[in-house]
């Protein structure tokens, strides 16, 4: 099961280096929530349609942003993942290149919460593995 989690993780990013809204929802559970780093203002998105109002107004942001995961680590129910975050700024064209951490709790073969982070710790933190 661990590694159909990573399995699970994985699509994700590859569908959405593919821009395959289709094949990136069908990876989620229908009450997803979903914490985004480059959108946070927003808040949280819910569900499908919260995952459909990210991913367009991402790609209005970062149209060329390409996610890459370069580091994953099961941990039961939960997924942690190092991000290598590429893309350029509409408009401004400034480059945006970094790492970030993103922590997947997985459930029945599906996503039902994905969260962005800064740094190491807090995706740690958020996966309760620090206090």
């Amino acid at each position: 099961m661990s590694q159909e989690n990573v399995d699970v993780v994985r699509a994700t990013f590859e569908a959405f280096r593919r821009r395959d809204l289709d094949a990136f929802l069908s990876c989620f559970d229908p009450e997803v929530e979903y914490r985004s780093l480059v959108l946070e203002v927003e808040g949280i998105y819910h569900g499908y349609e919260g995952v459909r109002s990210w991913w367009d107004s991402v790609l209005t942001v970062f149209p060329d942003w390409k996610p890459q995961l370069e580091d994953t680590h099961n941990l039961g129910q939960r997924v942690l993942s190092r991000v290598r975050a590429e893309g350029h700024g509409t408009g401004s064209g400034i480059p945006l290149e970094r790492d970030i951490w993103h922590v997947a709790e997985i459930s029945d073969g599906r996503i039902k919460s994905s969260a962005f982070f800064r740094t190491e710790h807090e995706a740690l933190e958020a996966a309760g593995l620090r206090e």
